[in-house]
């Protein structure tokens, strides 16, 4: 004797309609949390690098004079640095990026690097508008800005004088 199986064509398109929505959303959301995270690591590179740079308060450039680093002028610079390594990781939209330095500790008041003394503890933080680096128009993460910091110690040397008298001599007879 045959037995009629319960009439259930298209019951698995009906069940896939109503999980496609759910599936679909967990993957952008994964997606864009993805891109987050891997945005948030450029930016910590690049203020990292930005900070190696500012750590060395000033360089001697190739006619061998010292030139003097700053956060936003003058070559090299930190700010300069930081955009440099952004677009080399990728991130060719750097309108509204802003590069901040600050001293942590000793004479807070001071502004750029070269002002440094050695050991004195400085930030530097690179904040980026969210909409320059999203991947979907879909707005599943509510976020303005990205941003990464690092701190970093100033390697600038101790001061110190050198006497350039010759000093003189006598003959022994």
């Amino acid at each position: 004797m045959r037995t009629h199986p319960c009439p259930r064509r298209g019951v698995a398109a009906v069940e896939f309609a109503f999980v496609l929505p759910v599936l679909f959303t967990l993957m952008i959301g994964t997606w864009q949390m993805g891109r987050v995270i891997q945005v948030q690591q450029i930016l910590v590179n690049a203020a990292r690098e930005g900070a190696r740079l500012a750590s060395q308060g000033q360089t001697i450039n190739t006619s061998g004079s010292y030139t003097q680093i700053q956060t936003s002028s003058g070559t090299p610079n930190v700010q300069q640095t930081v955009l440099d390594y952004l677009k080399g990781a990728g991130i060719t939209n750097t309108t509204g990026v802003t590069v901040t330095f600050q001293f942590l500790n000793g004479n807070t008041g001071n502004t750029e690097p070269y002002q440094g003394t050695k050991n004195q503890l400085f930030q530097v933080t690179v904040t980026i508008p969210y909409n320059n680096v999203r991947i979907s128009s879909i707005d599943l993460i509510s976020m303005t800005n990205l941003s990464g910091s690092v701190q970093w110690v100033s390697m600038a040397d101790d001061p110190f004088s050198v006497n350039t008298s010759i000093p003189t001599w006598t003959a022994l007879p």
